[in-house]
């Protein structure tokens, strides 16, 4: 298993999340982010657009990656064919192993149908790439939906990039999704939560922690996913908390950063 970060670690300093923050770190600063924490692989998604970058640039991005012994994962988010057609590309030029991919984008929720109908004509694509989808659960769908898709299109060049809470929006908890799609997962999302009561105890708060600080149990996920020495990529994601202000919020983000891969690291019996 490999130790991972992600553009998904540090989502308030890469900005765009507030429209007094814009977008404030490129992917070569995110690079230098991975290797002081000492990943091995840095997956770069849908929150750090690199989908307009020249050949030129995404080739200096992977001499760069390549120069800190750190591998690249191209992550994306909608399914139109277009979008496919260029992150694949991109994945091939920065030798990614697999494009994650949220299905839904701002204007574009497609049925299962539809889904099939979008995805199955890049089989021959991608195997002839060597390259695998993984299609990250997210919200909207269930893991019955999830593993239907995959079955209807092809195991052989599609699995499940396994995010550990994004699911509770679809009122699937990770003791549900773990055992439903780990069998299928070819990335795994490490995120902590924690769940407490609103004020005047009407209800509850979902809310991320630090890897290791919250309900997330770790060590199930590893040995679902096949264990410590699977070859597979283990990312850590944070959903940080908004702080009091905007430098505070990202102080702690990178703190967490921080945390939760030394937590990750032991948890995978890797060395310090």
């Amino acid at each position: 298993m490999k130790l991972g970060v992600s553009s998904f670690t540090f989502p308030w300093a890469i900005g765009g999340i507030e429209s007094d923050h814009p977008l404030e770190m490129d992917a070569f600063q995110l690079l230098e982010k991975a290797h002081v924490l000492g990943a091995d692989v840095l997956q770069i998604a849908d929150n750090l657009p690199i989908g307009r970058l020249s050949e030129e640039v995404l080739q200096s991005l992977k001499s760069a990656a390549d120069a800190f012994g750190i591998a690249l994962e191209v992550g994306t988010r909608g399914i139109k064919k277009e979008n496919i057609e260029r992150f694949l590309a991109i994945a091939q030029i920065l030798g990614s192993p697999i494009l994650r991919v949220v299905i839904d984008s701002k204007d574009h929720e497609p049925d299962i149908a539809e889904i099939c109908e979008l995805l199955r004509p890049f089989a021959p694509k991608f195997k002839s790439a060597n390259i695998k989808l993984a299609i990250e659960n997210h919200d909207r769908l269930t893991c019955a939906e999830f593993n239907e898709i995959i079955d209807r299109i092809g195991s052989d060049w599609v699995g499940i990039c396994l995010d550990t809470v994004n699911s509770l929006g679809a009122v699937e908890a990770p003791n549900t999704v773990v055992p439903a799609l780990a069998p299928r997962a070819i990335n795994v999302h490490m995120k902590d939560f924690e769940i407490i009561r609103t004020n005047g105890q009407m209800g509850f708060t979902v809310r991320g922690t630090a890897l290791g600080k919250g309900r997330l149990d770790v060590e199930e996920v590893i040995a679902a996913v096949g264990g410590s020495n699977r070859d597979i990529t283990a990312v850590i994601e944070l959903w940080t908390p908004r702080q009091e202000s905007y430098s505070a919020t990202v102080a702690l983000e990178d703190a967490w950063a921080s945390e939760s891969v030394a937590f990750l690291r032991k948890s995978i019996g890797l060395k310090v």
